[in-house]
C-alpha cells in the first residue's frame, strides 16, 4: 500500500512537470515556470516584459532590470518566421513566467552573428510578462521612465558639479588664482582687457584656444606654435587659425560657451570648467575621459 502511494505521487509529480512544458507551432520548446491570469493579449495591446538573456557559460549578456526604459512588445497577429523568441512571448498572458533555450542560429536567423559569438552555441532566457497594456499606457509607462532617468541624471551632475567645484577650488589655491565664478559654477580669470560689448548668444565668433587638463595635459590648440608645443599638432590641419563658431549651437561644450559671453573683441580669458559644463560622464578622447575637468586659455579675436 504504501508503495502504491509512492508510484501515485511520483506519476502525479511527472505528469505535473510534463504540463509545465509547451511547444510552439514552429517546434520552439519552453517551459512555464509560472502561470498568469490566462487572458492573453489583443491585437494592438502592448506586453510589458521582464527577461534575463544567459549564455551557455551561464553568463547574464543581458537583464531588462538594468534598463532604465520599460522592455515592451506590441501584439501581432503574426509572427515573423523564423522568429521563435517573440513566438512564445505571444502565448503568453500577464503574470506568466517561462524559460526557454535557444540557438544562435534560430536567435539570429543564421547570421550574421555579433562579435563573439559561436553560431553553433546556445542561450537561455528567463522571461515574464510583467503587464499587458494599452498604446496610451505604454506612452505613459515611458514617459514616467524618461522622467526618472532624467531625475537620475541632474541628481548625478548635481554630485559631480559638487565634486569638480572643490577640485577647481583646491587647484586654484595651490596655484594662488584669484578667479571669479559664475552661477553655473564657471569660474575663470580676464587675462586681458578687450574692447567693445561682450559675445552674445546667436552671434559667431572667431576665438583663439588652448585646451587642458587639471593635471596640465594639452588636449587642442587652435595655435600652432602651442600645439608643436605640448605634442598635439596636426598636420592635416594647417594652416592653423582660430576657431569660427556660433554661440549657442550644439555640439560645443556649455562652459566654453559661457566663457565667450564674458568676453568681447581682443580680450584673453583663462576659463576652468567643471566636467558638467563640459564633456560630462561621456569619454571624449584618449586624452579626455569621463567627469574631466577642463581649462581653457581663450582669446576673442573676432564677433560678426
Amino acid at each position: 500500500m504504501k508503495n502504491s502511494v509512492l508510484l501515485f505521487a511520483l506519476v502525479a509529480m511527472l505528469c505535473f512537470s510534463c504540463s509545465d512544458s509547451k511547444e510552439t507551432k514552429s517546434g520552439q520548446k519552453y517551459t512555464v515556470v509560472r502561470k498568469g491570469d490566462g487572458v492573453l493579449a489583443k491585437t494592438g495591446e502592448i506586453r510589458v516584459l521582464s527577461f534575463l538573456l544567459k549564455d551557455g557559460k551561464d553568463s547574464v549578456i543581458n537583464d531588462s532590470k538594468k534598463n532604465p526604459m520599460p522592455v515592451m512588445l506590441q501584439h501581432q497577429d503574426s509572427v515573423p518566421k523564423g522568429d521563435v523568441v517573440t513566438e512564445v512571448i505571444q502565448l503568453l498572458s500577464k503574470g506568466d513566467s517561462v524559460t526557454f533555450s535557444v540557438s544562435a542560429k534560430s536567435l539570429f536567423q543564421g547570421g550574421p552573428y555579433p562579435p563573439d559569438i559561436d553560431s553553433a552555441s546556445s542561450f537561455k532566457f528567463f522571461l515574464g510578462v510583467i503587464d499587458i497594456v494599452t498604446e496610451d499606457q505604454a506612452r505613459a509607462l515611458q514617459s514616467t521612465a524618461i522622467a526618472k532617468q532624467n531625475e537620475q541624471a541632474m541628481l548625478e551632475e548635481s554630485q559631480q558639479l559638487a565634486k569638480d567645484t572643490t577640485a577647481i577650488a583646491a587647484y586654484l589655491k595651490a596655484k594662488s588664482i584669484v578667479a571669479q565664478k559664475t552661477p553655473s559654477g564657471l569660474r575663470y580669470v580676464i587675462t586681458k582687457a578687450g574692447k567693445g560689448e561682450n559675445a552674445k548668444t546667436g552671434q559667431t565668433v572667431k576665438v583663439n584656444y588652448s585646451g587642458f587638463l587639471l593635471d596640465g595635459t594639452c588636449f587642442d590648440s587652435s595655435i600652432e606654435s602651442v600645439a608643436r608645443a605640448n605634442n598635439v599638432f596636426n598636420e592635416q590641419r594647417m594652416p592653423y587659425e582660430p576657431m569660427e563658431a556660433t554661440i549657442g549651437q550644439q555640439g560645443i561644450a556649455a562652459g566654453w560657451q559661457e566663457a565667450i559671453t564674458l568676453m568681447n573683441k581682443g580680450s584673453k580669458l583663462t576659463a576652468y570648467i567643471p566636467s558638467p559644463l563640459g564633456f560630462g560622464p561621456q569619454r571624449r578622447s584618449e586624452i579626455i575621459g569621463e567627469n574631466a575637468i577642463l581649462i581653457f586659455d581663450l582669446e576673442l579675436v573676432e564677433i560678426k
